[in-house]
């Protein structure tokens, strides 16, 4: 415990200039793009997200004049720095340009596909791009929304049929970015997740969708237990995509160490859920959009607030765990997999007690071999890996890891 105690002190006083919060991580900790939040901003994140000049309300706010100024200087910020760039997004419910509202829903498909051309061919290398933002809270479907909704073809037969048709535009104009949905009251709302999960299984269906964004604002992650949350995570875990949790605040209204426990109370269990690609915060200084609320991890002088300290040594200290891990296993295991059941993938914990070459072979019901996978060399210590069952029928299949001379077994429960 020493030992670890004196490691994060070392990492947290050799802090350099810009060594983000996220460094050494294998997932990003990233905050919004706007004049207001860009001071300092390379010392602590490693994402960027546009906060309001990717909307097309704020591009076209005139029909045929574009205004690409603050999302260039984002996507430039971001490039320049080596951060990922989420793109936030094409069609919502909200910040619509006023003019499409009164055009005929023929003409207004045809402004959506420019608008989406015009896009990919200003920003050929985004990273991610979120192709529809709230299609359950906020759909464009009435006056003041965008009213487009019919044009993209309306719920049609599948409920979601306007959905589908974005993404699709969306996978032919964006063939090299990870297409994303994202939706807010997800994390609190098991049965909102279970109809956010069916739509992003739908564009799974036609390969439309790469990635699945949950909202984390303070209205959504308030009240709401760590254990309703991993249970959602877990849920939407089950389609195989990786999840971002992309608007992330905590508000400050009641000081700043009740800001601090909620930070710790809830952020680990994002953090740590093996599905879980990175987490952006939305906002962090004054100017952020809820700053009423004191959601501000800095003061106005730029001083730190304790949850954001809380942060760094928090992160600081899964480092080092990883880093560090204490005790070597004393024998060949396969955990338990997660989730299980599953569809169609589900992850499987290992521990390795000595170096060594490991493969890992699926059996099915019959005794059939259905799978290999060799993971080569690893070093002695916890590991994990994803498998997906493709096309294969529901039904228990066996999962043997073969390392060292030595074999684990562990049964896994395939559900279609």
């Amino acid at each position: 415990m020493l030992r670890l105690v004196l490691l994060v002190a070392i990492l947290t006083l050799a802090r350099p200039a810009d060594a983000q919060l996220a460094r050494g991580h294998a997932k990003f900790l990233g905050n919004v793009y706007s004049t207001s939040q860009l001071p300092s901003f390379q010392t602590y994140w490693n994402q960027v997200t546009p906060e309001n000049a990717g909307k097309w309300g704020s591009v076209e706010a005139q029909r045929d004049v574009m205004n690409w100024t603050t999302l260039d200087a984002a996507v430039q910020f971001a490039q320049q720095n080596g951060y990922p760039v989420r793109f936030h997004v094409l069609v919502w419910g909200n910040q619509q340009p006023g003019w499409i509202e009164s055009l005929a829903p023929a003409e207004q498909l045809a402004e959506i596909e420019e608008w989406f051309a015009a896009v990919a061919a200003r920003y050929p290398n985004l990273d991610f791009v979120e192709v529809v933002n709230e299609p359950l809270h906020d759909p464009p479907d009435g006056p003041g929304d965008g009213n487009y909704l019919a044009a993209l073809g309306g719920t049609g037969t599948t409920g979601w049929d306007w959905v589908l048709s974005a993404f699709r535009l969306a996978r032919t104009h964006f063939p090299n970015a990870k297409l994303m949905i994202n939706e807010y009251g997800i994390l609190s709302n098991p049965t909102k997740a279970s109809q956010y999960l069916a739509l992003v299984n739908l564009l799974r269906t036609e390969n439309l969708i790469d990635g699945i964004g949950v909202q984390g604002h303070a209205f959504t992650t308030f009240g709401t237990s760590a254990a309703t949350m991993t249970t959602v995570l877990n849920l939407l875990a089950t389609s195989g995509l990786p999840i971002q949790v992309t608007e992330l605040e905590v508000d400050g209204a009641n000081g700043p160490t009740a800001q601090k426990n909620e930070y710790e109370r809830f952020f680990p269990t994002l953090w740590e859920h093996p599905a879980v690609q990175g987490i952006t915060l939305w906002g962090w200084r004054d100017g952020m959009w809820r700053s009423t609320q004191q959601a501000m991890l800095v003061t106005t002088s730029g001083t730190e607030k304790i949850a954001l300290i809380w942060l760094r040594s928090y992160l600081n200290g899964v480092l080092a765990d990883a880093e560090d891990p204490g005790e070597l296993p004393s024998a060949l295991r396969i955990e338990p997999g997660y989730p299980n059941p599953f569809n169609p993938s589900i992850t499987l914990p290992f521990e390795l007690p000595a170096a060594a070459r490991a493969v890992v072979r699926v059996f099915d019901g019959l005794g059939r071999g259905v799978d290999t996978i060799d993971h080569g060399m690893l070093p002695a210590g916890r590991h994990e890996f994803r498998w997906d069952a493709g096309d294969l029928p529901t039904g228990s299949y066996l999962v043997v890891l073969e390392a060292g001379g030595a074999r684990a077994t562990r049964t896994v429960a395939l559900v279609r």
